[in-house]
């Protein structure tokens, strides 16, 4: 049947209407292409991108802590910030972890690079210094101010630490390998430069303490907040020299806590306090931290040989293996501030001891015996070397 041209017309725009009102207009059909990639950019920036951020940052400073082996630390991520928690044997250990941590390197597709941008320690027992919650011998966390941190331990000396310029840097390294003693045999420099105009004073201040750490046999010389800090064993002969030159003013700064150890005096202090306490044990009731009434004197004897001791001292609470590994460190650590808490009472300075409970992490006798482990239910009190 054919149509005439009135009714194909119709035909046409019937037709024509139909097909307009069942689809959609072009616009959003064209926009889906977009929509999409915006949604995997949304998945990639939400889900992959921390993701992969986040891991390479656990990874560098779980490699820190293994290569260190400070078992004692546990490290939580968030991203690229990185918080360690646990107790460190000395607070200086502490710092000295969260430190390497922050120079931690990884390779990425432009080099290697830092991958952890902020770190925080939250440290219990010898974490933290009985007299202050910071340690003037590590860097400040979070700023950009110059500082340096130089540590001589064994036969590494070991430069760290934020410089004003590239020129302060070698010229601090240059001086670190000059006319070395013998007993160093290695430099290692972990020193960067934070491309400020270098303060009066501050490059002149920083050759002084590297030229001050050779001196001493070991020790740690920093510069943080503006003060010049200087722990440094030596023997007994050298000791008035080093502090004179320890003490003098500063063209940057200003002198700070200087703490000079004569080895002689060390090893005999340590040697007394082994001595009583070894002949003498101090004893808890079973499974507490109360120290039995019957040491009483013992304690006295203990608090006078300790205040004739030099330096800083650490009380150590040990344990055998019996149990939990986390109660027995938590017992060992009460344990350990029960005896420091003790000789305090008994005159000895706050800010000269500190308690660390170390579980049974390092026995003396062999815990598959009695008497091994009495040996290992012990306190020992020693002083901080002055490279921790």
């Amino acid at each position: 049947m054919s149509l005439n041209p009135a009714e194909s017309r119709q035909t046409a725009v019937r037709r024509f209407r139909r097909a307009s009102a069942g689809g959609l207009p072009f616009v959003p059909y064209g926009l889906l292409p977009l929509l999409g990639l915006a949604l995997l950019t949304l998945i990639a920036w939400t889900s992959f991108a921390p993701h992969s951020v986040e891991t390479v940052a656990r990874n560098a400073a779980r490699q820190v802590v293994e290569g260190t082996g400070a078992d004692w630390a546990e490290v939580k991520v968030s991203g690229q910030w990185v918080t360690v928690t646990g107790t460190p044997p000395t607070p200086e250990a502490g710092e000295r972890l969260l430190n390497a941590i922050r120079a931690a390197r990884a390779p990425t597709w432009l080099g290697a690079a830092r991958p952890v941008t902020r770190v925080s320690g939250k440290f219990g027992g010898a974490g933290l210094r009985p007299d202050r919650a910071d340690t003037t011998s590590a860097l400040s966390a979070g700023t950009d101010a110059p500082e340096f941190l130089f540590r001589l331990s064994g036969t590494k000396l070991t430069l760290d630490g934020r410089v004003p310029d590239i020129a302060t840097r070698d010229a601090v390294i240059a001086e670190a390998g000059k006319d070395l003693p013998r007993r160093i045999e290695e430099v290692v420099s972990q020193i960067e430069a934070i491309g400020i105009a270098s303060p009066a004073g501050f490059e002149e201040t920083a050759l002084r303490g590297v030229s001050l750490l050779k001196e001493c046999d070991s020790g740690v010389v920093s510069l943080t907040t503006k003060h010049l800090n200087v722990r440094c064993a030596l023997p007994e002969r050298e000791v008035e020299r080093v502090r004179a030159l320890a003490s003098r003013p500063l063209p940057y700064g200003s002198v700070g806590d200087v703490e000079i150890l004569a080895q002689e005096v060390v090893e005999t202090c340590e040697e007394e306090l082994a001595r009583l306490l070894e002949a003498s044990r101090i004893e808890f009731d079973p499974g507490s931290d109360q120290i039995t009434s019957s040491k009483a004197a013992l304690l006295d004897l203990t608090a006078r040989a300790a205040t004739d001791c030099p330096g800083r001292l650490r009380v150590e609470g040990h344990t055998d293996n019996t149990g939990s590994a986390a109660l027995n460190e938590n017992l060992s650590q009460r344990r350990a501030e029960a005896v420091r808490a003790a000789l305090i009472q008994r005159g000895v300075a706050p800010s000269r001891i500190f308690a660390a409970g170390y579980g049974p992490a390092k026995p003396v006798g062999d815990n598959a015996t009695e008497t091994g482990r009495a040996q290992n239910r012990r306190i020992e009190i020693r002083i901080v070397k002055a490279d921790e």
